[in-house]
């Protein structure tokens, strides 16, 4: 097959670029299917390649199944091991919403290979799930139920020596479906920052797919111990054809909508990646027999896989039936009327998609054509990660006019929106104070319309524009947003959208006919999911890894050691970061504001400072006298550093730069400071009553001495300094022990972002209240 070093000597693959208009449609997001590049594939073909191994190190299930396990995989550098432990649970207690307090398992990926002494630390948390804490130790935190019927009739088969019925193994899938994978610092667990320069953990949701994975291996595990407790020797193991056939199901809602949202660099760059694979293909100027036949033998597999994907909610039975159709045309085309030897076939056979498929066929095309092309593709999955500390940062420096310009002509689509029709807002996203779920209301009889998340870009959009009109366009940005705060999150967004073309969802998120589940398929379809099933529009179940291999199937290993052996509240910078984000917005700053103070407060806990005890102070100040704090905006420590980061520009531009300002609560300001640093490249000093911080031009704390915690109003110098006076080395932290009333009053600001649990606001949340199918 063709290189990628050969291609582009040849020809310039933007001319095969779909553009965002066409892909960045809900329409057909929610047609997308996994490709080679999914985030499971990704890790398969690492673990493959690079030869790791497994080991089961520790079983301790009785005979009702209760107990523990432990499961290690050995890459070439680390081991991870999944730390399960299996339960009891009451028919009546088994849920798949997040709201439910007891599971029929529960898991932890463990960084290395835990002790007995680690185990039994788990075991007093893991099981409580959000109730419970880990630690930095651990990176994953989740939960699974089973799939009572196939769990039960898998059991009984192989207890009595039999195999299980295949119809009943394809009718359901899996064994157990996890309800939440939580990573990225959530309750304790290691930020992605502390683990993401690994190789092996680069790319997107890795330690996620290496959690569900491993909890595959306890699935099978669990029903072969429980059929050998009730059969004996007479009990069967499960056939490894069959067992292929299962994957891990998963039951996923609202919660996984806005991430695509809020992501929006992530987001360009998982759509980009497959846009360019798409183009890499299409531009080929010829095509060769082995990527053709294989072409032909995937197809076949699709159409074997379509006719066993089910669902009965009506708008995926009608794709279900476009995308059965679509095959069958497909196949017929490429047999007998595709010309395989003109110029540019796999454009030629890309176009033909286009004219003739539905958006199900042609995403499942795309796919199709991805699968036979890995060498010259798979290469895209690792720009598929982002940094965001680098490229939310707001360019105040901009014109006004510029800015402008660009916003009409990456917003058209929006802006042409009727937004006076009643349809148009009828919907609205907001977080339930029960367990913190996403929800989405409905605008005209529902409460909660003024705790509403800022998701929507279109209202938010038409909004922007009306602000924009009555600004002289020789201002800059900056200048517009000391007057309008309100437009931060929206101005951030097109300032992304500028540079990143797919990261918009071009559609309205508040429309009524807006289908949550189009966002659903999206994000699940880049994880790698298969028999994608809504339940409703609302949520749906997948499965993940089916027909794949199995951690055991991996060559063995000794991993060197085995399970031996041998509360203030530590917080991770993620968690302080949304914490601190969601508390000054309860406090009554714009969410756009809100997550700058967010970012900020991160950095001041990665130099070790007390920024989540400091802008406690500073909330609780502004909310017991807001009279105050809003009488006299230019002693606010967050407005200050919205003006500092949005003119970082002027900083990188002037060697002498220094400015003062009167704040209180300075040590918020030096949050912003260190972030400025950042943007402008260049190292400086904090100076107020006999205190002083420099951070390097990385924006990282070097030195402190005073007293950085003082909360009174006072005069504070912001000034640009000389590398060489950059002394001492940079001091950083993974994350912060904080006395848990500090944590809890934080939290309680946070909850003022959430809206009271009604028995409507449920309904429309996703799963029912049991699940026992």
């Amino acid at each position: 097959m063709n290189n990628f070093s050969e291609l582009t000597r040849v020809t310039d693959i933007s001319a095969f670029r779909r553009p965002a208009d066409t892909v960045m449609r809900l329409e057909r997001l929610g047609s997308s299917h996994p490709t080679r590049l999914s985030f499971l594939r990704t890790l398969l073909r690492r673990i493959e390649t690079e030869h790791w191994s497994f080991s089961r190190t520790l079983w301790e299930l009785d005979s009702n199944g209760v107990g523990r396990a432990v499961y290690a995989l050995q890459g070439p550098e680390r081991t991870y091991s999944l730390v399960a432990f299996a339960h009891d649970l009451p028919p009546e207690m088994r849920s798949d919403r997040v709201i439910a307090t007891a599971w029929d398992a529960t898991f932890t990926l463990f960084d290395g290979v835990p002790s007995l002494a680690d185990v039994n630390r788990l075991q007093e948390n893991v099981p409580f799930q959000e109730a419970g804490r880990i630690s930095v130790r651990e990176l994953t935190l989740s939960r699974a139920n089973r799939s009572v019927r196939l769990f039960e009739h898998v059991v009984s088969r192989l207890a009595e020596g039999k195999q299980p019925d295949l119809a009943e193994i394809d009718d359901v899938g899996y064994l157990m479906r996890t309800t939440a994978v939580y990573g990225s610092g959530k309750f304790g667990a290691a930020d992605r920052a502390d683990i993401s320069s690994r190789s092996e953990l680069n790319g997107p949701f890795q330690v996620e797919m290496l959690t569900v994975w491993l909890i595959r291996e306890f699935t099978v595990d669990i029903v072969e111990h429980m059929a050998k407790v009730r059969g004996g020797e007479a009990a069967a193991a499960l056939d490894g054809e069959i067992k292929r056939r299962l994957g891990v199901g998963n039951s996923t809602g609202l919660g996984m909508a806005p991430f695509l949202i809020r992501h929006p660099v992530l987001l360009n760059n998982w759509i980009s990646a497959r846009e360019d694979a798409l183009a890499r293909v299409r531009a080929q100027d010829h095509s060769d027999s082995e990527a053709i036949s294989a072409l032909r033998n995937e197809i076949k597999a699709s159409r074997q896989n379509a006719d066993l994907w089910k669902s009965d909610h009506e708008i995926q039975k009608r794709k279900l039936a476009f995308l059965r159709a679509d095959l069958r045309l497909l196949e017929n085309f490429v047999s007998a009327l595709w010309d395989a030897k003109c110029p540019h076939p796999w454009d030629h056979l890309w176009t033909w998609g286009e004219e003739n498929l539905s958006f199900e066929g042609q995403e499942a095309l795309l796919a199709l054509m991805l699968e036979v092309h890995g060498p010259l593709v798979d290469d895209l999955a690792f720009q598929m990660s982002v940094n965001d500390s680098g490229v939310f940062c707001i360019q105040g420096a901009q014109p006004l006019n510029e800015f402008s310009r660009e916003f009409l002509q990456n917003y058209r689509w929006a802006l042409v929106m009727d937004m006076s029709l009643p349809s148009a807002a009828a919907k609205f996203w907001y977080v339930s104070a029960e367990k913190l779920e996403p929800r989405l209301g409905i605008r005209a009889t529902e409460f909660g319309v003024a705790k509403e998340l800022p998701l929507a870009s279109v209202p938010a959009c038409h909004a922007l524009a009306i602000a924009l009109q009555r600004w002289d366009g020789g201002d800059t940005i900056a200048a517009f947003l000391a007057a309008h705060p309100e437009h931060r999150g929206m101005v951030r967004r097109a300032q992304i959208a500028a540079r990143y073309p797919y990261s918009e969802v071009r559609d309205n998120l508040v429309d009524a006919g807006m289908l949550p589940i189009d966002l659903l398929r999206c994000k699940l379809a880049f994880f790698g999911a298969t028999r994608f099933d809504p339940r409703s529009d609302l949520w749906v179940r997948i499965s993940l890894f089916q027909g794949m291999h199995y951690p055991s199937d991996l060559t063995k290993r000794d991993l060197g050691s085995k399970v031996t052996a041998e509360k203030s509240i530590r917080v991770s910078r993620s968690e302080v970061e949304a914490t601190a984000m969601k508390a000054t917005c309860g406090a009554g700053f714009a969410w756009g504001v809100a997550e700058e103070v967010g970012a900020s407060v991160r950095r001041l806990v990665e130099g070790g400072l007390r920024g989540p005890q400091m802008l406690l102070n500073y909330l609780t100040f502004r909310d017991v006298d807001v009279s105050a704090a809003t009488t006299n905006p230019t002693a606010c420590p967050v407005l200050a550093g919205l003006s500092l980061i949005d003119l970082a520009e002027r900083i990188a531009q002037d060697d002498q730069y220094a400015h003062q300002i009167r704040v209180s609560h300075p040590l918020v300001l030096v949050g912003f400071a260190m972030r400025a640093a950042a943007i402008a490249k260049a190292p400086l000093r904090v100076t107020w009553e006999g205190a002083e911080v420099v951070v390097d031009s990385l924006g990282y704390l070097v030195s402190k001495r005073g007293d950085l915690n003082s909360s009174d109003t006072t005069d504070t110098t912001i000034e640009r300094i000389s590398a060489e006076a950059v002394r001492g080395a940079r001091i950083t932290e993974g994350g912060q022990l904080l006395d848990l009333k500090t944590w809890d009053a934080l939290v309680s600001f946070s909850m003022r972002t959430t809206v009271p649990a009604t028995g409507e606001s449920r309904g429309n949340a996703g799963a029912g209240a049991t699940d026992n199918d």
